[in-house]
C-alpha cells in the first residue's frame, strides 16, 4: 500500500511540474508577443507567421500618424484607427515610391515624420493657394465695380494668347534707340513669355516706362493684357507714380483716382505726393495729401492707416504745414495705442517714431521707443535718428544712437552714413569722417551673412570716396580696397564704377581710368545680363543727376549693348523696358538743364 502511495504522489508531482512547465512556456510566448505588438502592428499583414493577426485589436500610436498624414494629403481612404490593413501598405508603398524611399509597406518613426512634414507643406500650400483665389476675386469684382476699370478686366485682350510679331527687325533700334522703339521691342517680345506670372511681371514693368514717356494710352492697353487682376491693381498704382515722377501731376492724379482699391490708391497718392516735394511743388503736394486722407478713412486696417498717417506728417512738415503734421502725428499715435496686438502695435509705433525721426524731431522719436519692445521694430527707428541726427549736424549725438544698434550689419551702414554726412558737412571734418569710417569697418568684419558684409562694404566704399576730394587720393585707394572685398559681382562692379566717377570729378583722371578697369573686370564677372543692365542705367541716372551728359549716354550706352545679345523673351522684354525708362529720364534732366 505504500509503494502504491509512493507511486501516486510521483504521478501527481511529474503531472505538476509538467503544468507549471507548460504554464511558463505559455508565459513567456505570451510575454514575447506583448513586447513586440507595436512593432507587429507596423507590419504588414502577410509578413507576420502563420496569418495571426492579434495585434490587429491594439491601435498604433506610429500606425495612426501614418494613417492621419496620408489620409491628409489624399494618398490614403481608409480607416484611420491605428490599425494596420491592406489599403494602408499599399498607400505607404505608392509614397515610398514616389519620394525614392526604399518600397517595404513598414512603418517607422523616420517615415512618419517625413509624411508629416508634407502634410503640412501640402496644406499651407492649399491655404495660400484659397487666398491666393479669394485676393484674385475680390480684385476682380473691386475692378469691374467700376466703369473706368471694367474694360481691364472684360476687354479682348485680357488674358488672351498672343503672338509676336516673327517679322519684326528691331536692328535699326539698336543703332539709333528711341523710347517708343525700345517700348514697341518690348512689348513684342513680352508677347512670346508663355508663363502668365511671367508675363504680367513684364508688361507690368513696361506699362510705367510707357506711363513715365507719357504714353498714357498706349499703357492702359498693356495693363487690359495682364492676366491677374491683383497685379492690374499695382499696374494702376505704379501708371500714377510714373506719370507723377515724369511731371505729369495732374495725370497721374487721375490715374490714382481711377485705382479701385483704397489702400493702393492711398499708396499712389502719398508717392505722388512724395515726388512733388522732391520737385519743389509745396503747393500740389499739400493739395495731393489732402486727398490721400480723404481715401484713408476708407481703408479697414488701423496699421496701414497709422503708416499713412505718418507718412503725410512728414511730407505736410516738408511742405511747410506744421500744424495739420502736427494733427496727423496725433491721429497715428492714438491709432497705434489702440491696437491690442502687441506686435502691430510695435510696428505701428515704429511708423509713428520713424515720421518724428525724419522731421528732425529725434528726441519724441526715442522717447517712444520706452514703449517698443521688439528690437526688428526698434532698429529701424534708432538708424532714422541717427541719420538724421547726422544730417543735422550732430555728429556726436549720431554716433551715440548708432552705437546703440545692437545689429552690426545696420550699424556698419548708418556709421557709413554718418561719415559721409561729416564729409559733406559746410565745415567738413575728414578726420573725424576717416574715424567714423574705421568704427564702420570694424563693425562691418563682424556681419556673419556675406550679402550683408557686402553691401556694408559698398556703402563704407561710398563714404571713403566722399570724404577724399582732392586731398591726395589716400581715401579712393582706401575706398577702391574696400570695394574689392565685397563678393557680389554686381554690387563690386556698381562700387568701383562709382568710384572712378568720383575720382574723375575731383580731377584725379589717372585713378578714374585705373578704376575704370577694375570696373570692367567686374562687370564682366556678372553673369546676369539683366543685373549688368540694370546697373548701367542706374549708373547713366547717377551722372545724369550730376549734370555729367556724356558719361550718362556712355553708360546707357553700354546697357544697350549688353541688352542686344539677350535672347530669352522674358528678358528681353524687361530690359527694353528698364532702358526705354531710362532714355525718358535722361532725356527729361537734359531738358531740365538746357
Amino acid at each position: 500500500m505504500d509503494r502504491c502511495f509512493r507511486r501516486q504522489a510521483r504521478a501527481i508531482g511529474f503531472f505538476a511540474a509538467a503544468l507549471a512547465g507548460l504554464a511558463l512556456a505559455g508565459w513567456g510566448t505570451w510575454a514575447r508577443a506583448s513586447v513586440g505588438l507595436g512593432e507587429l502592428a507596423s507590419r504588414p499583414p502577410e509578413a507576420l507567421p502563420g496569418g495571426e493577426r492579434p495585434w490587429e485589436r491594439l491601435a498604433n500610436p506610429l500606425v495612426l500618424r501614418v494613417q492621419k498624414a496620408l489620409a491628409e494629403s489624399g494618398r490614403y481612404r481608409g480607416p484611420v484607427n491605428g490599425r494596420m490593413n491592406a489599403v494602408l501598405e499599399a498607400a505607404i508603398r505608392a509614397y515610398q515610391k514616389s519620394t525614392g524611399l526604399k518600397v517595404d509597406g513598414r512603418v517607422s518613426e523616420a517615415l512618419a515624420g517625413q509624411m508629416e512634414t508634407g502634410a503640412k507643406v501640402a496644406g499651407l500650400l492649399k491655404r495660400l493657394q484659397r487666398t491666393r483665389h479669394d485676393n484674385i476675386e475680390t480684385a476682380r469684382r473691386a475692378l469691374l465695380d467700376q466703369p473706368a476699370t471694367r474694360r481691364l478686366i472684360t476687354g479682348d485682350d485680357g488674358g488672351t494668347a498672343e503672338t509676336a510679331d516673327p517679322t519684326r527687325d528691331a536692328a535699326q533700334c539698336f543703332r539709333d534707340p528711341t523710347v517708343r522703339c525700345l517700348l514697341a521691342e518690348a512689348s513684342e517680345s513680352a508677347k512670346a513669355i508663355y508663363k502668365p506670372e511671367m508675363r504680367d511681371w513684364a508688361l507690368g514693368e513696361i506699362l510705367a516706362a510707357q506711363a513715365k514717356a507719357g504714353f498714357a494710352k498706349e499703357a492702359m492697353q498693356t495693363v487690359a493684357r495682364i492676366g491677374d487682376p491683383r497685379l492690374i491693381m499695382v499696374a494702376l498704382r505704379n501708371i500714377a507714380k510714373a506719370q507723377a515722377a515724369s511731371g505729369r501731376g495732374e495725370e497721374a492724379l487721375a490715374a490714382a483716382e481711377i485705382v479701385p482699391d483704397a489702400g493702393k490708391r492711398v499708396e499712389a497718392f502719398a508717392a505722388i505726393a512724395a515726388i512733388h516735394i522732391q520737385g519743389g511743388d509745396k503747393i500740389a503736394a499739400k493739395a495731393t495729401v489732402r486727398r490721400l486722407l480723404a481715401d484713408l478713412a476708407e481703408v479697414e486696417n488701423r496699421l496701414t492707416r497709422v503708416t499713412y498717417h505718418a507718412r503725410a506728417a512728414v511730407i505736410l512738415s516738408l511742405a511747410g504745414d506744421a500744424r495739420t503734421a502736427e494733427e496727423n502725428l496725433k491721429a497715428a499715435g492714438t491709432l497705434a495705442r489702440s491696437l491690442s496686438a502687441a506686435a502691430q502695435k510695435g510696428a505701428a509705433l515704429r511708423h509713428v517714431a520713424s515720421a518724428l525721426a525724419e522731421m528732425n524731431l529725434t528726441e519724441r522719436a526715442l522717447g517712444i521707443l520706452g514703449e517698443v519692445d521688439a528690437d526688428s521694430e526698434r532698429t529701424p527707428v534708432l538708424i532714422a535718428t541717427a541719420i538724421s541726427q547726422a544730417k543735422g549736424g550732430d555728429a556726436a549725438q549720431a554716433l551715440l544712437t548708432a552705437e546703440s544698434i545692437d545689429a552690426v550689419r545696420y550699424r556698419a551702414v548708418v556709421l557709413s552714413r554718418i561719415a559721409q554726412a561729416q564729409a559733406q558737412a559746410k565745415a567738413g571734418d575728414r578726420t573725424a569722417a576717416r574715424e567714423t569710417v574705421n568704427k564702420a569697418k570694424a563693425a562691418a568684419e563682424s556681419i556673419e551673412l556675406r550679402y550683408a558684409r557686402d553691401y556694408a562694404a559698398s556703402r563704407i566704399a561710398f563714404a571713403g570716396q566722399q570724404i577724399d576730394n582732392g586731398s591726395g587720393g589716400k581715401d579712393f585707394d582706401e575706398a577702391v580696397k574696400v570695394a574689392l572685398t565685397i563678393g557680389d559681382d554686381r554690387l563690386r562692379a556698381q562700387t568701383l564704377w562709382t568710384i572712378s566717377a568720383q575720382q574723375g570729378r575731383a580731377g584725379d583722371n589717372t585713378g578714374a581710368r585705373r578704376t575704370e578697369k577694375l570696373a570692367e573686370t567686374a562687370t564682366n564677372d556678372i553673369k546676369s545680363s539683366l543685373s549688368q543692365v540694370w546697373m548701367f542705367c542706374e549708373i547713366a541716372m547717377n551722372h545724369s543727376a550730376a549734370d555729367e551728359r556724356d558719361a550718362a549716354w556712355r553708360a546707357f550706352g553700354r546697357g544697350m549693348a549688353v541688352a542686344e545679345k539677350v535672347n530669352n523673351v522674358w528678358g528681353r522684354a524687361r530690359v527694353l523696358g528698364k532702358l526705354a525708362a531710362t532714355m525718358v529720364g535722361l532725356t527729361r534732366i537734359a531738358q531740365m538743364t538746357l
